[in-house]
Protein backbone atom coordinates (compact mmCIF):
# COMPACT_ATOMS: atom_id res chain seq x y z
CA UNK A 1 0.00 0.00 0.00
CA UNK A 2 1.31 3.62 -0.87
CA UNK A 3 -1.36 5.69 0.29
CA UNK A 4 -4.79 6.17 3.07
CA UNK A 5 -6.08 9.14 3.63
CA UNK A 6 -8.06 12.03 2.62
CA UNK A 7 -8.49 12.76 -1.17
CA UNK A 8 -7.81 16.52 -0.96
CA UNK A 9 -4.36 15.35 0.71
CA UNK A 10 -3.15 12.91 -1.67
CA UNK A 11 -1.76 15.19 -4.26
CA UNK A 12 0.44 17.44 -1.18
CA UNK A 13 1.94 13.97 0.35
CA UNK A 14 3.51 12.65 -3.07
CA UNK A 15 4.15 15.94 -3.88
CA UNK A 16 6.24 16.12 -0.27
CA UNK A 17 7.96 12.90 -1.23
CA UNK A 18 9.07 13.62 -4.87
CA UNK A 19 6.28 13.07 -6.94
CA UNK A 20 4.52 16.24 -8.51
CA UNK A 21 1.40 15.70 -10.57
CA UNK A 22 2.07 17.55 -13.49
CA UNK A 23 -0.29 20.29 -14.10
CA UNK A 24 -1.65 19.02 -17.34
CA UNK A 25 -2.36 15.53 -15.64
CA UNK A 26 -5.91 14.16 -14.36
CA UNK A 27 -4.16 13.36 -10.31
CA UNK A 28 -6.04 10.02 -10.30
CA UNK A 29 -4.45 8.40 -13.73
CA UNK A 30 -1.20 9.99 -12.02
CA UNK A 31 -1.23 8.03 -9.16
CA UNK A 32 -2.56 4.88 -10.64
CA UNK A 33 0.50 5.42 -13.33
CA UNK A 34 2.96 5.95 -9.78
CA UNK A 35 2.01 2.47 -8.77
CA UNK A 36 1.74 0.17 -12.04
CA UNK A 37 4.33 -1.93 -13.29
CA UNK A 38 5.08 -2.24 -16.85
CA UNK A 39 4.85 -5.97 -17.60
CA UNK A 40 6.07 -5.37 -21.32
CA UNK A 41 9.43 -4.07 -20.85
CA UNK A 42 11.96 -5.83 -18.57
CA UNK A 43 14.03 -2.62 -17.67
CA UNK A 44 10.82 -0.64 -17.01
CA UNK A 45 9.30 -2.58 -14.78
CA UNK A 46 12.60 -3.05 -12.54
CA UNK A 47 12.31 0.98 -11.86
CA UNK A 48 8.45 0.88 -11.36
CA UNK A 49 9.04 -1.97 -8.65
CA UNK A 50 11.95 -0.09 -7.41
CA UNK A 51 9.74 3.09 -7.06
CA UNK A 52 6.54 1.53 -5.88
CA UNK A 53 8.94 -0.30 -2.80
CA UNK A 54 10.12 3.15 -2.03
CA UNK A 55 6.62 4.78 -1.95
CA UNK A 56 5.08 1.82 0.54
CA UNK A 57 8.46 2.04 2.75
CA UNK A 58 7.80 6.35 3.01
CA UNK A 59 3.86 5.23 3.63
CA UNK A 60 4.75 3.25 6.31
CA UNK A 61 6.92 5.46 7.88
CA UNK A 62 3.82 8.33 7.35
CA UNK A 63 1.76 6.06 9.06
CA UNK A 64 3.92 6.26 12.80
CA UNK A 65 4.30 10.19 12.61
CA UNK A 66 1.43 11.79 10.59
CA UNK A 67 -2.11 11.69 11.95
CA UNK A 68 -3.10 13.06 8.01
CA UNK A 69 -2.88 8.99 7.13
CA UNK A 70 -5.09 6.74 8.33
CA UNK A 71 -3.92 3.57 10.06
CA UNK A 72 -3.52 0.42 7.65
CA UNK A 73 -7.53 -0.73 6.08
CA UNK A 74 -7.78 -3.95 6.61
CA UNK A 75 -10.31 -5.89 4.12
CA UNK A 76 -13.38 -4.47 5.04
CA UNK A 77 -11.99 -0.72 4.44
CA UNK A 78 -11.73 -0.35 7.99
CA UNK A 79 -8.72 0.14 10.43
CA UNK A 80 -7.84 -3.00 11.86
CA UNK A 81 -8.09 -1.70 15.25
CA UNK A 82 -11.85 -0.79 14.90
CA UNK A 83 -13.06 -4.61 13.17
CA UNK A 84 -15.05 -6.91 15.01
CA UNK A 85 -12.60 -10.06 14.93
CA UNK A 86 -11.99 -13.32 16.35
CA UNK A 87 -9.25 -16.00 16.36
CA UNK A 88 -9.20 -19.43 15.30
CA UNK A 89 -7.55 -22.07 16.67
CA UNK A 90 -4.83 -22.11 14.89
CA UNK A 91 -4.61 -18.34 15.54
CA UNK A 92 -5.62 -17.20 12.41
CA UNK A 93 -7.70 -13.53 13.04
CA UNK A 94 -10.93 -13.98 10.84
CA UNK A 95 -13.34 -11.76 10.22
CA UNK A 96 -16.89 -11.73 11.95
CA UNK A 97 -20.02 -12.41 9.98
CA UNK A 98 -21.38 -8.89 9.87
CA UNK A 99 -17.97 -7.77 8.37
CA UNK A 100 -17.92 -10.44 5.51
CA UNK A 101 -21.70 -9.75 4.76
CA UNK A 102 -20.67 -6.03 4.72
CA UNK A 103 -17.97 -6.81 2.42
CA UNK A 104 -19.77 -9.11 0.31
CA UNK A 105 -21.99 -6.25 -0.34
CA UNK A 106 -19.66 -3.28 -1.13
CA UNK A 107 -18.52 -5.50 -3.67
CA UNK A 108 -21.59 -6.63 -5.13
CA UNK A 109 -22.32 -2.75 -4.95
CA UNK A 110 -19.07 -1.67 -7.27
CA UNK A 111 -19.87 -4.69 -9.63
CA UNK A 112 -22.90 -3.21 -10.55
CA UNK A 113 -21.23 0.37 -10.43
CA UNK A 114 -18.92 -1.06 -13.17
CA UNK A 115 -21.20 -2.18 -15.13
CA UNK A 116 -23.26 0.43 -15.28
CA UNK A 117 -20.27 2.68 -16.49
CA UNK A 118 -19.20 0.06 -19.60
CA UNK A 119 -22.89 -0.25 -19.95
CA UNK A 120 -23.15 3.67 -20.59
CA UNK A 121 -19.81 4.20 -22.23
CA UNK A 122 -21.32 1.24 -24.95
CA UNK A 123 -24.45 2.98 -25.22
CA UNK A 124 -22.63 6.75 -25.59
CA UNK A 125 -20.46 4.92 -28.81
CA UNK A 126 -23.31 3.91 -29.95
CA UNK A 127 -25.50 6.73 -30.05
CA UNK A 128 -22.41 9.10 -31.33
CA UNK A 129 -22.87 6.40 -34.87
CA UNK A 130 -25.77 7.96 -35.47
CA UNK A 131 -24.94 7.89 -39.40
CA UNK A 132 -23.93 3.72 -39.33
CA UNK A 133 -27.04 3.45 -37.71
CA UNK A 134 -28.96 5.48 -40.41
CA UNK A 135 -27.00 3.61 -42.91
CA UNK A 136 -27.43 -0.23 -41.61
CA UNK A 137 -31.23 0.48 -41.27
CA UNK A 138 -32.12 2.46 -44.49
CA UNK A 139 -29.75 -0.95 -45.73
CA UNK A 140 -32.00 -3.41 -43.77
CA UNK A 141 -35.50 -2.04 -45.94
CA UNK A 142 -33.55 -1.89 -49.10
CA UNK A 143 -32.48 -5.64 -49.14
CA UNK A 144 -35.68 -6.59 -47.81
CA UNK A 145 -37.21 -4.86 -50.86
CA UNK A 146 -34.78 -6.17 -53.09
CA UNK A 147 -35.13 -9.60 -52.34
CA UNK A 148 -38.80 -9.14 -52.66
CA UNK A 149 -38.71 -7.97 -56.21
CA UNK A 150 -36.10 -10.86 -57.11
CA UNK A 151 -38.76 -13.65 -55.92
CA UNK A 152 -41.91 -12.26 -57.69
CA UNK A 153 -43.82 -15.52 -57.44
CA UNK A 154 -43.90 -15.06 -53.24
CA UNK A 155 -46.54 -13.32 -53.54
CA UNK A 156 -50.29 -12.72 -52.43
CA UNK A 157 -52.30 -13.89 -55.35
CA UNK A 158 -49.59 -15.97 -56.70
CA UNK A 159 -49.86 -19.65 -57.49
CA UNK A 160 -48.63 -21.20 -54.81
CA UNK A 161 -46.92 -24.59 -55.81
CA UNK A 162 -44.89 -22.34 -58.20
CA UNK A 163 -42.97 -20.59 -55.70
CA UNK A 164 -42.29 -23.22 -53.20
CA UNK A 165 -38.65 -23.23 -54.58
CA UNK A 166 -38.98 -19.14 -54.08
CA UNK A 167 -40.17 -19.54 -51.03
CA UNK A 168 -37.30 -21.48 -49.60
CA UNK A 169 -34.72 -19.41 -51.36
CA UNK A 170 -35.84 -16.03 -50.51
CA UNK A 171 -36.16 -17.32 -46.30
CA UNK A 172 -32.46 -19.04 -46.56
CA UNK A 173 -31.04 -15.77 -48.36
CA UNK A 174 -32.59 -13.23 -46.04
CA UNK A 175 -31.33 -15.37 -43.11
CA UNK A 176 -28.06 -15.33 -44.74
CA UNK A 177 -27.80 -11.71 -45.18
CA UNK A 178 -28.81 -10.44 -42.08
CA UNK A 179 -26.25 -13.03 -40.24
CA UNK A 180 -23.47 -11.84 -42.03
CA UNK A 181 -24.48 -8.46 -41.46
CA UNK A 182 -24.38 -9.02 -37.40
CA UNK A 183 -21.23 -11.04 -37.07
CA UNK A 184 -18.94 -8.44 -39.28
CA UNK A 185 -20.70 -5.69 -37.58
CA UNK A 186 -19.59 -7.08 -33.96
CA UNK A 187 -16.33 -8.65 -35.46
CA UNK A 188 -15.12 -5.14 -36.33
CA UNK A 189 -16.39 -3.30 -33.16
CA UNK A 190 -15.45 -6.24 -30.62
CA UNK A 191 -11.78 -6.23 -31.76
CA UNK A 192 -11.53 -2.77 -32.07
CA UNK A 193 -11.80 -2.50 -28.41
CA UNK A 194 -9.50 -5.20 -27.28
CA UNK A 195 -6.70 -3.42 -26.84
CA UNK A 196 -8.05 -1.21 -24.66
CA UNK A 197 -10.52 -3.85 -22.73
CA UNK A 198 -6.98 -5.59 -22.22
CA UNK A 199 -5.15 -2.38 -21.09
CA UNK A 200 -8.11 -1.88 -18.72
CA UNK A 201 -8.57 -5.71 -17.37
CA UNK A 202 -4.52 -5.30 -16.64
CA UNK A 203 -5.48 -2.19 -14.16
CA UNK A 204 -8.39 -4.29 -12.66
CA UNK A 205 -10.56 -2.05 -13.74
CA UNK A 206 -13.56 -4.70 -13.96
CA UNK A 207 -13.73 -7.93 -14.76
CA UNK A 208 -14.56 -9.60 -17.83
CA UNK A 209 -17.94 -10.32 -17.38
CA UNK A 210 -19.08 -7.06 -16.38
CA UNK A 211 -17.43 -5.83 -19.47
CA UNK A 212 -19.47 -8.48 -21.91
CA UNK A 213 -22.71 -8.07 -19.86
CA UNK A 214 -22.21 -4.67 -20.48
CA UNK A 215 -21.80 -5.07 -24.71
CA UNK A 216 -24.62 -7.47 -24.50
CA UNK A 217 -26.92 -5.35 -23.12
CA UNK A 218 -25.92 -2.35 -25.28
CA UNK A 219 -25.41 -4.41 -28.76
CA UNK A 220 -28.19 -6.84 -28.94
CA UNK A 221 -31.30 -4.71 -28.61
CA UNK A 222 -29.75 -2.08 -31.30
CA UNK A 223 -28.68 -5.27 -33.56
CA UNK A 224 -31.65 -7.02 -33.03
CA UNK A 225 -34.22 -3.73 -34.17
CA UNK A 226 -32.10 -4.05 -37.84
CA UNK A 227 -33.61 -7.25 -38.12
CA UNK A 228 -37.35 -6.53 -36.65
CA UNK A 229 -37.09 -3.82 -39.66
CA UNK A 230 -35.88 -6.17 -41.98
CA UNK A 231 -38.56 -9.27 -41.15
CA UNK A 232 -41.29 -6.15 -40.99
CA UNK A 233 -40.56 -5.35 -44.41
CA UNK A 234 -40.16 -8.74 -46.44
CA UNK A 235 -43.43 -9.76 -44.39
CA UNK A 236 -45.28 -6.18 -46.30
CA UNK A 237 -44.23 -7.06 -49.46
CA UNK A 238 -44.34 -10.38 -49.73
CA UNK A 239 -47.07 -13.00 -49.47
CA UNK A 240 -45.19 -15.24 -47.04
CA UNK A 241 -47.61 -17.20 -45.30
CA UNK A 242 -45.09 -17.11 -41.98
CA UNK A 243 -46.85 -14.90 -38.90
CA UNK A 244 -45.29 -11.40 -39.16
CA UNK A 245 -44.62 -12.07 -35.12
CA UNK A 246 -42.44 -15.78 -36.05
CA UNK A 247 -41.11 -14.36 -39.18
CA UNK A 248 -39.50 -11.31 -36.50
CA UNK A 249 -38.94 -13.32 -33.71
CA UNK A 250 -36.55 -16.06 -35.89
CA UNK A 251 -34.69 -13.13 -37.65
CA UNK A 252 -34.02 -11.70 -34.03
CA UNK A 253 -33.07 -14.97 -32.03
CA UNK A 254 -30.84 -15.55 -35.00
CA UNK A 255 -28.99 -11.99 -35.18
CA UNK A 256 -28.22 -12.83 -31.13
CA UNK A 257 -26.85 -16.05 -31.93
CA UNK A 258 -24.88 -14.16 -34.56
CA UNK A 259 -23.69 -11.36 -32.47
CA UNK A 260 -22.81 -13.75 -29.47
CA UNK A 261 -20.48 -15.80 -32.34
CA UNK A 262 -18.88 -12.17 -33.03
CA UNK A 263 -18.42 -11.91 -29.58
CA UNK A 264 -16.83 -15.46 -29.32
CA UNK A 265 -14.01 -14.82 -32.21
CA UNK A 266 -13.20 -11.69 -30.97
CA UNK A 267 -12.38 -12.67 -27.82
CA UNK A 268 -9.89 -14.43 -29.15
CA UNK A 269 -8.30 -11.99 -31.14
CA UNK A 270 -6.29 -9.27 -31.33
CA UNK A 271 -6.96 -6.83 -34.03
CA UNK A 272 -9.71 -5.97 -36.83
CA UNK A 273 -7.75 -7.82 -39.21
CA UNK A 274 -7.10 -11.26 -37.52
CA UNK A 275 -10.76 -11.18 -36.22
CA UNK A 276 -12.04 -10.34 -39.99
CA UNK A 277 -9.64 -12.92 -41.51
CA UNK A 278 -11.38 -16.12 -38.71
CA UNK A 279 -14.55 -14.81 -38.74
CA UNK A 280 -15.26 -14.91 -42.68
CA UNK A 281 -14.15 -18.42 -43.05
CA UNK A 282 -16.34 -19.86 -40.30
CA UNK A 283 -18.99 -18.27 -41.53
CA UNK A 284 -18.70 -19.63 -44.97
CA UNK A 285 -18.44 -22.86 -43.30
CA UNK A 286 -21.57 -22.86 -41.00
CA UNK A 287 -23.39 -20.98 -44.29
CA UNK A 288 -22.74 -24.35 -46.27
CA UNK A 289 -23.51 -26.85 -43.98
CA UNK A 290 -26.81 -24.54 -42.81
CA UNK A 291 -28.69 -24.38 -45.89
CA UNK A 292 -31.06 -26.70 -46.89
CA UNK A 293 -30.25 -28.98 -50.24
CA UNK A 294 -32.77 -28.50 -52.72
CA UNK A 295 -32.32 -32.53 -53.72
CA UNK A 296 -33.28 -33.48 -50.41
CA UNK A 297 -32.02 -35.61 -48.10
CA UNK A 298 -31.52 -39.53 -48.18
CA UNK A 299 -32.35 -41.24 -45.44
CA UNK A 300 -29.79 -43.77 -45.97
CA UNK A 301 -26.76 -41.75 -46.70
CA UNK A 302 -26.84 -40.13 -42.95
CA UNK A 303 -24.10 -36.89 -43.18
CA UNK A 304 -20.89 -37.47 -40.52
CA UNK A 305 -19.98 -37.04 -37.77
CA UNK A 306 -18.14 -33.70 -38.37
CA UNK A 307 -21.07 -32.36 -40.33
CA UNK A 308 -23.17 -32.73 -37.73
CA UNK A 309 -20.82 -30.60 -35.24
CA UNK A 310 -20.65 -28.11 -37.80
CA UNK A 311 -24.34 -27.86 -38.03
CA UNK A 312 -25.36 -27.53 -34.50
CA UNK A 313 -23.12 -24.42 -34.20
CA UNK A 314 -24.21 -22.97 -37.56
CA UNK A 315 -26.84 -20.38 -36.58
CA UNK A 316 -28.11 -20.16 -40.21
CA UNK A 317 -29.17 -23.83 -39.83
CA UNK A 318 -31.44 -23.49 -37.19
CA UNK A 319 -33.05 -19.95 -38.30
CA UNK A 320 -33.33 -21.18 -41.82
CA UNK A 321 -34.99 -24.80 -40.80
CA UNK A 322 -36.77 -22.58 -38.14
CA UNK A 323 -38.83 -20.73 -40.55
CA UNK A 324 -38.80 -23.38 -43.16
CA UNK A 325 -40.89 -25.52 -41.20
CA UNK A 326 -43.57 -22.39 -40.29
CA UNK A 327 -43.63 -21.63 -43.54
CA UNK A 328 -44.73 -25.36 -44.95
CA UNK A 329 -46.17 -26.62 -42.16
CA UNK A 330 -49.85 -27.53 -42.87
CA UNK A 331 -50.01 -25.47 -46.17
CA UNK A 332 -52.32 -25.89 -48.66
CA UNK A 333 -51.94 -25.58 -52.43
CA UNK A 334 -55.54 -25.34 -52.88
CA UNK A 335 -56.23 -25.99 -56.48
CA UNK A 336 -59.90 -26.15 -56.16
CA UNK A 337 -62.06 -26.05 -59.64
CA UNK A 338 -59.02 -27.31 -61.69
CA UNK A 339 -58.37 -30.39 -63.58
CA UNK A 340 -56.36 -32.88 -63.13
CA UNK A 341 -53.68 -31.75 -65.69
CA UNK A 342 -53.71 -27.81 -64.10
CA UNK A 343 -52.66 -29.33 -60.75
CA UNK A 344 -49.95 -30.96 -62.41
CA UNK A 345 -48.95 -28.33 -64.17
CA UNK A 346 -48.56 -26.16 -61.15
CA UNK A 347 -46.71 -28.50 -59.22
CA UNK A 348 -42.65 -27.92 -58.63
CA UNK A 349 -40.65 -30.05 -61.54
CA UNK A 350 -37.37 -30.42 -60.33
CA UNK A 351 -35.28 -31.58 -57.15
CA UNK A 352 -36.72 -32.76 -53.32
CA UNK A 353 -40.14 -30.34 -54.61
CA UNK A 354 -40.89 -32.07 -57.67
CA UNK A 355 -44.53 -33.41 -57.95
CA UNK A 356 -45.29 -32.30 -53.83
CA UNK A 357 -48.79 -32.41 -53.06
CA UNK A 358 -48.96 -29.93 -49.91
CA UNK A 359 -46.72 -28.20 -47.44
CA UNK A 360 -46.09 -31.49 -45.37
CA UNK A 361 -45.10 -33.24 -47.98
CA UNK A 362 -42.30 -30.70 -49.10
CA UNK A 363 -41.14 -31.03 -45.20
CA UNK A 364 -41.05 -34.58 -45.77
CA UNK A 365 -38.71 -33.85 -48.98
CA UNK A 366 -36.76 -31.76 -47.17
CA UNK A 367 -35.88 -33.96 -43.99
CA UNK A 368 -38.15 -32.16 -41.60
CA UNK A 369 -40.99 -34.17 -41.88
CA UNK A 370 -41.28 -34.88 -37.85
CA UNK A 371 -39.42 -31.28 -37.33
CA UNK A 372 -41.49 -28.52 -35.14
CA UNK A 373 -40.77 -24.75 -35.18
CA UNK A 374 -39.78 -23.85 -31.25
CA UNK A 375 -37.69 -27.07 -31.55
CA UNK A 376 -35.81 -25.92 -34.15
CA UNK A 377 -35.66 -22.32 -33.22
CA UNK A 378 -34.40 -22.60 -29.26
CA UNK A 379 -31.72 -23.75 -30.55
CA UNK A 380 -30.73 -20.57 -31.56
CA UNK A 381 -31.28 -19.26 -27.39
CA UNK A 382 -28.92 -22.77 -26.84
CA UNK A 383 -25.76 -21.43 -29.32
CA UNK A 384 -26.34 -17.79 -27.90
CA UNK A 385 -25.44 -19.23 -24.29
CA UNK A 386 -22.47 -20.90 -25.48
CA UNK A 387 -20.90 -18.55 -27.66
CA UNK A 388 -21.59 -15.95 -25.02
CA UNK A 389 -19.65 -18.26 -22.67
CA UNK A 390 -16.65 -19.21 -25.10
CA UNK A 391 -16.52 -15.31 -24.99
CA UNK A 392 -15.87 -15.22 -21.71
CA UNK A 393 -13.32 -17.96 -21.40
CA UNK A 394 -11.44 -15.57 -24.24
CA UNK A 395 -11.58 -12.60 -22.36
CA UNK A 396 -10.53 -13.89 -18.72
CA UNK A 397 -7.83 -16.14 -20.26
CA UNK A 398 -6.34 -15.62 -23.51
CA UNK A 399 -4.68 -12.31 -24.17
CA UNK A 400 -1.33 -10.77 -24.70
CA UNK A 401 1.71 -12.08 -22.71
CA UNK A 402 3.22 -10.07 -20.10
CA UNK A 403 6.33 -10.40 -17.56
CA UNK A 404 6.23 -11.93 -14.45
CA UNK A 405 6.90 -9.09 -11.87
CA UNK A 406 7.26 -11.68 -8.85
CA UNK A 407 10.50 -12.94 -10.58
CA UNK A 408 12.33 -9.66 -10.98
Amino acid sequence: MCYAGDRENATTYFTQIGFECPHDTNPAEYFIDLVTIDTEDHVQALADKARISFLHYHFLQSCMTDHNIWPLPDIDGRPIAKQQTYTSKVGVRLLSLPSLLQTKLRDITNSSRRFLALLLRSWRQNIRNTQVIGIRLAGSVLQAALFASIFKSVRVGKSVPKSIADRVALLTYGVINMSIMALMKTLDLFARERSVVVREQMRCNYYGIEYLLAKVCAEVPLDTSFALVFAAVLKRLTGLRTSMATLIETYCLMTISSVSLGFAIGSFTSSVEAAMSTGLPIMVIFMVVGIINPSGVDPEDPPSKLLDVLKFFSPMKWAIESLVTAEFRGMDFGGKGQGIWGKVKDLPQMGALAMVQDGDSVLVNLGLGTAKYWDLAKNLLVLSGIYLSISLIGLSYFGPSFIDTDVI
